[in-house]
C-alpha cells in the first residue's frame, strides 16, 4: 500500500516539474529578444539562452572529466571564484535594503543604538510578520553595538552576515551533493553557483527574512536528508533511542535547530517541513520512531526560539496591537495572489484600504476575492498559475534587480554615482548569466522521468542500495523546491526575486541530473 502511494506521489511530483518546464519554455519569445517584465532590461531569446546553456554544459563536462583525477584542485578553484565574487560584490555593488527590508534594518538600528529605551514603529504592530527577522538581527547586532555608530555601519554589518550566510548555505549544499551523488556533482553545482551572480552579489546583502532564513533552511535539509540517507527501510530492526548513535544524534540536533531558525524567520517554510515529513514517511515508514524523534526535537527548538523572541520583544518594549481595525485579514494575501495575476498593485491597495473597520474590510476583501475567482473560472485560474510560475522562473524575469537600486554609503555622492555606473554595466550581464543557469536547471526536469525509471530498475533488479538512497535524496530536494513554489503559485503573491527561496534546491536538482546525464555520455572517454 505504501509503495503504491509512493509511486503516485512521485509521479505527481514529476508531472508538476514537467508542467513547470513547459511553462518556462513558452514564457517569452523563442527567437527575438525579450523585455523583462518591468521593461527595465532587455533579455535574450529562449534560443540564445539555450545556446548559452549548451556552452555551460560543455564547461560542466570539462569539470566532470577533470574531477576524476584532479578533484581537490577543481573544487579549490571553484570555491576561490565563488568567494571572490561574494567579496567583489561588497566593494563594487554594496546593495542597501529597500522598502520593507529598509524598515527592518532601520528598526534594528534604533533598538540596538538606543537600548533599552528604543521604540518599535507602529508598522510592526500592523505587520508582525517582520518582527522575527528584526528580533534575529537584534540578537546578532547587539554584541557589536559599541563598535557601531550609525545606520550605515549596521547596514554594512548585516550585509557581511548575509554574505557569510550565503557561503554557509553553499557549503552545506555542496556537502549534501557530494555525499548523495559524488564529487563530480558537487563540482558541477559549484560551477552553477558561479554563474548566478544576482544570487551571490545582491540577494543576501539586504538583510531581510528570506535572505537570512534560506541558508538555515538549506543546512536543515542537508542534515535531514543525511539522517535518513544511511537508513535501510527494509531492515526489520526499528531504530529507537538506543540505536541512534552519535552521528544520528548530531543530524537530529542540527536539522532541528536550523529548520527551527528557518521557520522562525520565515513561517511559510512550514510547507517544506510538511512536504519533507510526507516524503520521509513514504520512503522510511518502518522507521516512524526516528521521524517522531526528529519532529519532537524540531518542536522543542521552535518553542525555545519563540520564547527567546518573546523575551527579547519584552526587553525592547514591543507592543502587540490589540486594535482589530489595524490588522489585515489573511484574505488580503489571497486577494493579492489572484486579483492582478498574482502581483501586488495600486488596485489591490485601493481594495484593502477602502474600509477602516476590520469586519467591513474583511467582508469586502472576501467578496472581491470570491468574485475574482468566479470570473476567472477554471481556465482563468490555470492561466494565473502559469503566469505566476513564469514570474518566478520565466525568461522575462530580471530576478528583482529593478527593485534593488539603492546602495550603502548614502552620504558619498561620488561613490553613489560609481555604484550606479557599475549597476548599469553589470546588472544586464548578471541577469543573462543567472537566467542561463535557471533555464538549464529547469530543463533538467525533462531528464527526471528517465532518471527515476532507470534508478528504479537498478534498485529492483540489481538491489543497488545507492539507487534507493539517491532517489530519496533527489525526491526530498524536489519536494522542498515544489512545496515552496506551489505555496507562491497557489496561495500567495509572486515577485521575481521570490525565486531565491527555491534557487539552491533548483540548482541542486539541475547539477545532479545534468551530471548524471553527462557522466553517462563521457564515461567511455579516457582521461
Amino acid at each position: 500500500m505504501v509503495s503504491k502511494v509512493r509511486v503516485v506521489i512521485i509521479s505527481l511530483m514529476t508531472i508538476i516539474a514537467l508542467l513547470m518546464m513547459l511553462c518556462v519554455l513558452f514564457s517569452g519569445h523563442i527567437i527575438t529578444a525579450n523585455m523583462t517584465m518591468n521593461n527595465q532590461f532587455t533579455g535574450y531569446s529562449l534560443l540564445k539562452y539555450l545556446l548559452l546553456g549548451l556552452i555551460l554544459l560543455v564547461l560542466s563536462t570539462c569539470v566532470i572529466m577533470l574531477s576524476r583525477k584532479y578533484d581537490k584542485l577543481v573544487k579549490g578553484i571553484l570555491w576561490v571564484v565563488i568567494i571572490s565574487i561574494v567579496l567583489f560584490a561588497m566593494l563594487v555593488q554594496p546593495y542597501a535594503p529597500v522598502y520593507d527590508s529598509m524598515g527592518v534594518n532601520s528598526q534594528v538600528y534604533g533598538l540596538v543604538h538606543n537600548f533599552p529605551n528604543g521604540k518599535w514603529s507602529n508598522y510592526f504592530s500592523i505587520f508582525p510578520n517582520n518582527v522575527p527577522i528584526t528580533t534575529f538581527l537584534f540578537w546578532v547586532d547587539m554584541p557589536l553595538r559599541h563598535f557601531l555608530t550609525g545606520l550605515e555601519e549596521y547596514l554594512y554589518l548585516n550585509a557581511v552576515y548575509g554574505q557569510l550566510l550565503i557561503v554557509f548555505s553553499i557549503y552545506h549544499m555542496s556537502k549534501l551533493s557530494n555525499k548523495m551523488f559524488g564529487n563530480a556533482t558537487r563540482n558541477v553545482l559549484l560551477l552553477f553557483y558561479i554563474f548566478v551572480p544576482t544570487y551571490l552579489m545582491q540577494f543576501t546583502q539586504i538583510g531581510y527574512s528570506d535572505t537570512f532564513s534560506l541558508p538555515f533552511l538549506v543546512a536543515g535539509i542537508r542534515y535531514l536528508i543525511d539522517l535518513f540517507y544511511d537508513v535501510n527501510n527494509d531492515q526489520t530492526d526499528i531504530i529507537g533511542f538506543s540505536g541512534l548513535g552519535i552521528k544520528r544524534v548530531k543530524a537530529i540536533v542540527f536539522s532541528s535547530i536550523f529548520l527551527a531558525l528557518a521557520l522562525f524567520l520565515r513561517p511559510n517554510t512550514i510547507v517544506v517541513i510538511l512536504a519533507s515529513a510526507i516524503i520521509i514517511g513514504l520512503f522510511f515508514w518502518r522507521q516512524w520512531r526516528l521521524l517522531i524523534v526528529l519532529l519532537v526535537a524540531l518542536s522543542l527548538s521552535t518553542v525555545v526560539l519563540k520564547q527567546a523572541g518573546k523575551v527579547t520583544q519584552e526587553a525592547t518594549k514591543y507592543q502587540v496591537s490589540h486594535d482589530k481595525d489595524l490588522q489585515m485579514p489573511i484574505e488580503s494575501w489571497f486577494l493579492t495572489g489572484y486579483y492582478l495575476g498574482g502581483r501586488s498593485g495600486d488596485e489591490i491597495n485601493a481594495i484593502t484600504d477602502k474600509y477602516k473597520k476590520y469586519d467591513q474590510r474583511k467582508a469586502y476583501i472576501r467578496s472581491k476575492l470570491f468574485g475574482k475567482l468566479k470570473s476567472l473560472g477554471v481556465v482563468g485560474i490555470l492561466k494565473t498559475w502559469r503566469d505566476k510560475t513564469n514570474v518566478l522562473f520565466g525568461i522575462k524575469s530580471d530576478f528583482g534587480m529593478q527593485y534593488f537600486k539603492a546602495f550603502r554609503n548614502h552620504g558619498n555622492h561620488g561613490l553613489q554615482e560609481q555604484y550606479l555606473r557599475n549597476y548599469n554595466y553589470l546588472v544586464p550581464k548578471m541577469i543573462h548569466s543567472t537566467m542561463t543557469v535557471t533555464v538549464l536547471s529547469i530543463l533538467s526536469f525533462g531528464i527526471l522521468p528517465i532518471y527515476l525509471w532507470l534508478r528504479h530498475r537498478e534498485a529492483l533488479f540489481n538491489h543497488f542500495e545507492d539507487s534507493k538512497q539517491q532517489t530519496f535524496s533527489l525526491i526530498a530536494v524536489l519536494g522542498v523546491f515544489e512545496s515552496l513554489t506551489l505555496f507562491y503559485v497557489l496561495l500567495w503573491e509572486v515577485q521575481e526575486h521570490y525565486i531565491y527561496m527555491m534557487f539552491p534546491f533548483l540548482l541542486f536538482i539541475g547539477a545532479a541530473l545534468w551530471q548524471w546525464t553527462l557522466n553517462k555520455v563521457t564515461k567511455s572517454i579516457p582521461f
